[in-house]
């Protein structure tokens, strides 16, 4: 099976927009693109949705190969079953059921904002949401992406510890205060380091700060050409403990997100302990 870029097909604002992001990421990695229209809206304008989509792409991006049409499934069941084996999936922000389709597919998942970009977004940076949880997947790819895209990668932390208040400007609280950071730049540097000697000729800058990690990350969107997350692995149970701004930040980023899959096992080393400053960035 060809490996493609696979692409929702509607004619709103931000489904245009998606559908030239993914013709130029097709055309950028040299994969075909696979174009999916929404059935509903095909079934009403018969299929003038599709053939209007597939015009525009094809005037953004000439002699772009397109494998395949309109189904008669259900959209989040085609897009679940073109995720198998894509490169990305690449849909509009807007999209309903977004979330659900964030969480079944099999393939990085690319979620477009509505909004054209500021011209100063286009050489900026690669934004990586990092956590303690950050599988391997995710981080690859971030660094990939920096690496293809010439890029900066801007890794970033946020964390929060509870117990921790520096109302008080008190020794020991800012001591316990730089003691949480320092820890979360740590485990973050310890994280890249593999990846920094993979791709040597990526600049990674490091953001640690105690924030919200929505907050933060849709903020850093404003000035990135990409942001990187991973999706949860946790389960709903962790996921309620340790928060995740991912579903925030496919409606709300002002950059196109990619939300990387990951199947491996929830671990306890994620659990928030007594000792330890709980890290929030991340899925």
């Amino acid at each position: 099976m060809t490996r493609a870029v696979v692409a929702c097909a509607d004619r709103s604002p931000a489904g245009l927009r998606a559908l030239r992001w993914a013709g130029a990421e097709a055309r950028r990695r040299r994969l075909p693109l696979t174009v999916v229209a929404e059935p509903q809206q095909a079934r009403r304008g018969r299929q003038s949705a599709f053939a209007g989509a597939l015009a525009a792409v094809r005037a953004a991006v000439p002699a772009l190969p397109v494998l395949s049409g309109p189904s008669g499934e259900s959209l989040p069941a085609t897009l679940r079953r073109l995720s198998i084996g894509a490169a990305a999936l690449v849909v509009p922000a807007t999209l309903a059921g977004l979330a659900t389709v964030v969480a079944d597919s099999y393939c990085p998942v690319v979620a477009v904002p509505a909004d054209d970009p500021s011209p100063k977004t286009v050489r900026g940076p690669v934004v990586l949401g990092a956590a303690p949880w950050t599988a391997v997947p995710v981080l690859e790819l971030a660094f990939q992406e920096a690496a293809d895209r010439g890029a900066t990668l801007h890794a970033v932390r946020a964390w929060s510890d509870p117990r921790i208040d520096i109302g008080w400007l008190r020794p020991d609280r800012i001591a316990e205060w730089d003691c949480a950071e320092e820890r979360a730049r740590c485990e973050l540097e310890h994280a890249l380091s593999a990846w920094r000697i993979i791709h040597p000729g990526v600049p990674v800058e490091t953001i640690v700060v105690e924030d919200r990690p929505a907050d933060l990350l849709v903020a850093l969107s404003h000035h990135a050409q990409l942001l990187v997350l991973g999706r949860s692995s946790r389960g709903a149970l962790l996921a309620g403990i340790a928060g995740s701004p991912v579903d925030v930040l496919l409606r709300s980023a002002a950059c196109p997100v990619v939300v990387v899959p990951d199947r491996e096992p929830t671990r306890m080393a994620w659990l928030p302990t007594p000792g330890r400053a709980r890290a929030l960035t991340g899925p």
